[in-house]
């Protein structure tokens, strides 16, 4: 028996990227699931060999790049990929980038909506257990379908709700408007347009990354407080989660590459 579990421990170990994307792509769900038409969600750069190290990060950038390569990551997990600006010449800060992966023999996959969606994974399931959030249920339409979640905390102030989150992140938190919180709608990242639909649902609290200066008055001629939790800091917990069940599973080291922009 432990032959069996040896041999099989060294199959796993012997993965290589293209087998490792389609375990992703079935865990993540990634080709039913909507998102925009830059985000390529899947397998991004291939490159060669076995998976040696995997490199988690929330965006693909030359920081993130430089940081896997010295680690001794050979593959990147990313929540932003590469190809955002869409179709371009392959030239100056972008040719740097994959010019650099190529040498390294570094791959990337990238997921996006999927990876905010993930019921267990994801970047709005982490958030939420961060902040204790019960009773949950899909909230947050975007492209037809739910992004986030709703659910309820214990009753607590709005300015209590801010430093919880402050503190679990570590990051800087913005609260627009005050009072008592019980229920509280989430979208992780850059979604403060959905502010109008936590509002619409009688939602005490929305919880999102990033706003534009016109969600302020929406937030407080609405009657709904808005916390802003950073873009970045809000979309930590997917990767990283994603990362601790490779981890697991195929018996894969990981790291996460911290590069927080503060926004």
């Amino acid at each position: 028996m432990n032959v069996k579990i040896q041999e099989f421990s060294a199959i796993l170990q012997a993965m290589d990227i293209l087998q490792l994307s389609h375990y992703l792509d079935g865990l993540l769900d990634i080709r039913s699931i909507k998102d925009a038409p830059n985000a390529v969600n899947g397998l991004q750069v291939q490159n060669t060999g076995e998976i040696g190290k995997l490199g988690l990060a929330v965006d693909l950038c030359q920081a993130t790049i430089d940081l896997a390569i010295e680690k001794k990551c050979n593959m990147m997990f990313v929540h932003h990929g590469i190809f955002w600006s869409g179709v371009q010449p392959i030239r100056g800060a972008y040719y740097d980038k994959l010019s650099a992966m190529m040498r390294a023999n570094l791959g990337l996959y990238s997921a996006h909506i999927p990876l905010d969606m993930h019921p267990v994974l994801g970047n709005n399931r982490a958030l939420a257990d961060q902040i204790g959030l019960k009773h949950l249920e899909p909230f947050g339409e975007y492209g037809g379908e739910n992004i986030g979640l709703k659910g309820t905390i214990s009753p607590q102030s709005a300015d209590s709700l801010g430093k919880l989150l402050q503190t679990k992140l570590n990051a800087a938190v913005k609260v627009i408007g005050s009072g008592e919180v019980a229920s509280v709608g989430l979208v992780t990242g850059g979604a403060a347009d959905i502010l109008h639909q936590a509002k619409d649902e009688k939602l005490d609290c929305y919880i999102t990354g990033e706003g534009a200066h016109h969600h302020f008055h929406e937030a407080i001629e609405g009657g709904c407080v808005l916390i802003l939790a950073g873009h970045y800091a809000t979309e930590t917990g997917g990767v990283k989660a994603v990362g601790k069940h490779l981890a697991e599973k195929f018996n894969l080291e990981t790291e996460f590459l911290d590069n927080p922009t503060g926004m």
